[in-house]
This record gives C-alpha cells, sequence and structure tokens, in this order.
C-alpha cells in the first residue's frame, strides 16, 4: 500500500483537504492518478491503495469524500467498495470490462463510470466540482458528517 497526502492547514473546513481513495490492483494505476490529480488540483490529500481490503478498512475508519475505484480487482471487486462507502462519498468507478458491470447496480450507487484508459480531464474536473460542492455547504453553514469540511 502506498500513503500519500499532505496535512490540514487549520480547523476551519475551507482549510482541510478533499480526502480522496485511489484503488487498484495495479500499482501504476494508482501512481498515475495520484500523480495527476496531485498536479491538477489544489487541497486534496490522496490515499492510494493496491489492496481492496485494505482501502476498505481506512474507508471504515476515516472521512472519505471520493473514492475511485478499479472494478476487477481480487478479494473485494469495486462495486463491494462503493457499496462499503457511506452514501456521502462520490464514488467513481473505473474499468475495462464494460459489459460487467450492471447499469442498474451503478445508479443504485449513484457512482460514476469510467471506461479505461481513464479520461484523466473528466476526472480532475469531478473532483473540481466535489470541492466547491464543500465550499458551497461550509459557506451555507452545514456541514457533511465523515466529510473534509469535518473539523
Amino acid at each position: 500500500m502506498k500513503h500519500c497526502g499532505a496535512l490540514k492547514k487549520g480547523k476551519r473546513g475551507m482549510d482541510r483537504k478533499l480526502e480522496v481513495v485511489l484503488v487498484d490492483d495495479e500499482e501504476q494505476i494508482t501512481e498515475l492518478l495520484e500523480t495527476y490529480l496531485l498536479f491538477s488540483a489544489q487541497g486534496l490529500r490522496i490515499h492510494a491503495f493496491n489492496d481492496s481490503i485494505m482501502a476498505k478498512e481506512f474507508i471504515a475508519g476515516n472521512p472519505v469524500d471520493v473514492l475511485i475505484t478499479d472494478y476487477k480487482m481480487p478479494r473485494f471487486d469495486g462495486l463491494q467498495l462503493m457499496e462499503s462507502a457511506p452514501l456521502q462519498v462520490k464514488k467513481i468507478v473505473i474499468s475495462g470490462y464494460v459489459s460487467d458491470i450492471a447499469e442498474e447496480k451503478l445508479q443504485k450507487l449513484n457512482a460514476t463510470f469510467f471506461e479505461k484508459p481513464v479520461p484523466l480531464r473528466a476526472l480532475a474536473k469531478i473532483i473540481s466540482e466535489q470541492q466547491l460542492i464543500g465550499i458551497s455547504i461550509f459557506r451555507k453553514g452545514g456541514m457533511r458528517q465523515g466529510s473534509y469540511l469535518d473539523s
């Protein structure tokens, strides 16, 4: 498992990093996605995992705002991992196995799907949108439990 990120700047919600979990059993994929996201967006804390069980344990015990996961992995597949994440987590599944994934399941999980190779700009756009949503909620006085807005 590779684990990367930056520390909180302060106690206020706007200073806290967007918590992003990347999961793919291929280390090259997590490294590519992590590198791209860190260079394309500020204010991220990225937790990269190559083992779905370790990722599931992390998600269960830590605040997560965005989960980006591969579909086909040993032990837990991406859909099972997304099912274990809290409802407020933005879920993104990536896969080269389009026909294996049931569209109804993705809709039920409110998940976004990207076929490999991952369109990196589209992925970065979703991350930016999640940051804006978080800032908007903070400014309106609301807090999402278990999110990067919690102090």
